[in-house]
């Protein structure tokens, strides 16, 4: 028996093609667009949504964003595109088909079936977090934190009463490696479809053309800019430009924009840091100095990381702890228990504004840096350290399975780094930086391993004193 489709084809202008089409005839509850800039996923879920919402009156739908105000930027316009006018007030003696509430930014749009679509930002979630709704729309969805992204599918549910299959769609452009939206997929929690910008029929008109089909599958295999020479025929005069300019970005823009790849770097505050290059399988030499770098956490994850110091003035970090719901007792013991006769540890550096758990790791024997806090000092000192030298390494690295327990759980749910180098990853600047000395400490994301590791590679950078103690198996003995 052949499967119904949620919702049929052809409603105005617009019809889907290639991953756009089997995205609408999913009938899965969640599904993702992703993929290169410029595929039209944007316009493409606005005109789904426009196709559920006539062909279900009486349903409840949102449009949602990080931020009210992108809604009105980046959704609405797209959608009175695709529309072909500007909706009316509902009081305007002569209104559109569909009307707005609410004035230039309107609450919500509404059908002559009764159909209404919300606006809603997570910046403002009172609306969205206290109704239910048939189907909802997320823009930009790789900018949206998990737990945001967790309660929505929640909202966009059966409860509404409308649709027979509830449905969540989003768009997104490609972003870490390890983002919650890849997890999902690879958990089969939403269903992923990758697009490309020869899946834009503004780029491309004919996405029927047997050409175009196989040109696409030997694309995929070999994304050379330089082979779209063999169908510059088939695109647009507009198309042409647009494709040209994805071909001109560089670095990381060419990889996520271009190529539509997950990968790391713009924006991010360590955008030297490499997994193939910073994270290795190595030795650690019995004489090598050892270090510990430890920042507290509760809720959020406490960070230990056990370093070794080479000759040659390379870090190496080779165990970890990274671990929520630890109390300050409970970490040291942790700490102690994974010290083998080989870690004769130097001292721990710690942040020196939390004075009770210096207290506690002098008191359980260990010696203790406190380095001056200094944000933008302790960023610029591991930057420094991830460079590559004239050897072809850099001068921090870590070790493979580091953990010294299994990766915590409770991170692993809500899609947060489980490790220090997930962190160097994700940590980026924020967006709203306004070009001051302040925004290069304003960061967004988990940063509790990286300030760890801050504290020790600042105190290497620097002489202070330490006390004196002596140095036995995996602590400091202090003299009284």
């Amino acid at each position: 028996m052949q499967k119904r489709s949620v919702i049929g084809y052809g409603h105005g202008h617009y019809r889907p093609y290639a991953r756009m089409w089997d995205l609408w005839d999913a009938r899965k509850s969640v599904k993702i667009a992703g993929g290169t800039y410029d595929a039209g996923k944007t316009f493409g879920l606005i005109a789904y949504m426009h196709a559920m919402a006539i062909r279900y009156p009486g349903s409840r739908m949102t449009f949602v964003h990080r931020s009210l105000n992108r809604v009105y930027r980046n959704i609405i316009p797209s959608y009175e595109k695709l529309l072909g006018y500007k909706p009316t007030s509902r009081d305007d003696p002569n209104p559109t088909r569909v009307t707005r509430f609410g004035g230039e930014r309107p609450e919500f749009f509404e059908y002559e079936t009764g159909t209404r679509i919300y606006m809603n930002g997570l910046d403002k979630p009172q609306n969205l977090l206290s109704d239910f709704f048939d189907a909802g729309f997320v823009n930009q969805a790789e900018l949206v934190p998990f737990d945001a992204w967790d309660e929505l599918t929640a909202r966009v549910s059966e409860r509404a009463g409308t649709m027979p299959i509830a449905t969540l769609v989003g768009d997104c452009n490609p972003n870490v490696p390890h983002h919650w939206i890849r997890q999902q997929a690879k958990d089969k929690k939403l269903d992923y479809f990758r697009m490309s910008f020869l899946d834009n029929p503004e780029i491309i008109p004919d996405q029927k053309s047997d050409r175009l089909i196989a040109f696409k599958r030997a694309f995929e295999n070999e994304p050379d800019p330089k082979l779209l020479n063999k169908i510059m025929d088939l695109f647009t005069e507009p198309g042409l430009r647009r494709v040209e300019k994805l071909k001109n970005l560089e670095g990381l823009r060419f990889k996520r924009g271009f190529l539509g790849l997950w990968a790391s770097g713009e924006g991010l505050v360590f955008q030297k840091f490499e997994p193939e290059t910073h994270i290795v399988d190595a030795t650690i030499m019995p004489n090598w100095k050892r270090y510990l770098s430890v920042d507290w956490g509760t809720r959020n994850p406490s960070s230990v990381i056990w370093w070794a110091l080479s000759p040659d003035d390379r870090l190496y970090a080779y165990k970890e702890i990274y671990k929520t719901q630890l109390t300050k007792p409970d970490l040291i013991r942790l700490i102690k228990e994974n010290c083998d006769r080989y870690d004769r540890i130097q001292y721990a550096a710690v942040d020196s504004a939390d004075q009770d758990g210096v207290e506690q790791l002098r008191r359980a024997g260990f010696r203790v840096n406190e380095p001056v806090k200094n944000r933008i000092a302790q960023i610029q000192a591991v930057q420094e350290r991830l460079k590559v030298d004239a050897s072809g390494q850099p001068a921090i690295m870590f070790l493979r399975d580091r953990l010294v327990h299994p990766p915590d759980q409770d991170l692993k749910d809500e899609y947060r780094p489980v490790e220090v180098t997930d962190e160097f990853l994700s940590l980026s600047y924020n967006e709203k930086r306004k070009g001051t000395n302040k925004d290069d400490e304003d960061t967004v994301g988990d940063n509790h391993g990286v300030d760890g590791t801050s504290y020790l590679v600042r105190s290497l950078g620097t002489k202070q004193s330490i006390g004196s103690g002596r140095v036995v198996h995996g602590s400091v003995t202090m003299r009284r």
